[in-house]
């Protein structure tokens, strides 16, 4: 009977030993399979790093494509020489039949024309009288800022419906301020009596 205890002992010591060598070696996958899962993250994080960046170049050097075909499309003498036709084709004979039709309603019916001729000449009129008020306005506001501060230095007298605006202090030697005893004066310092 010890015989087959120390049997079963000896089993039982290799069984824990195997399972023990089983445990490491499991830990050792688990391990090295968490370092690959690392690596192949890594990997793919630069795939997609690499990718986005190829993306954007090609979609710079399309966009930088596509308007330089505009550019060269749209200053090509060609299509200058179509839409030349076109608009020789279509608004030479409309500007034409467009003007022929005022022209004989101006023969025609006078009276309907001149009212609106003399409209956009007034009108024409008041917008240079404004503008040349306002031009005016200008130069005299100019002018007075100009004459002012070459008379009042940074100051100038107020105009009717201003309030008035305080002279700058003059610093002119011949003028003396007023003393602080109320402009009576003292004897020199010498002369005390």
């Amino acid at each position: 009977m010890l015989g087959a205890a120390g049997a079963g002992t000896a089993v039982r010591v290799r069984v824990d030993g195997s399972a023990a060598g089983l445990r490491r070696w499991a830990g050792e996958l688990a391990e090295q399979g968490a370092a690959e899962r690392g690596r192949a993250a890594e990997t793919m994080a630069e795939q997609r790093s690499r990718a986005a960046a190829t993306v954007a170049s090609r979609r710079s050097r399309m966009a930088s494509a596509v308007e330089a075909a505009v550019d060269a499309v749209a200053t090509s003498p060609l299509v200058d020489r179509v839409v030349d036709a076109q608009v020789s084709r279509i608004l030479r004979p409309l500007v034409r039949t467009v003007l022929d039709d005022v022209l004989t309603l101006l023969e025609q019916e006078p009276e309907r024309i001149q009212p609106l001729v003399r409209g956009q000449r007034d009108s024409m009129v008041d917008e240079l009288v404004g503008r040349i008020r306002t031009g005016a306005a200008a130069g005299d506001d100019a002018v007075d800022r100009m004459t002012s501060r070459m008379r009042w230095g940074k100051a100038r007298p107020a105009r009717i419906g201003e309030a008035p605006v305080a002279p700058s202090p003059v610093n002119d030697p011949a003028v003396a301020p007023t003393p602080a005893n109320g402009g009576v004066p003292s004897a020199p310092p010498g002369d005390r009596r």
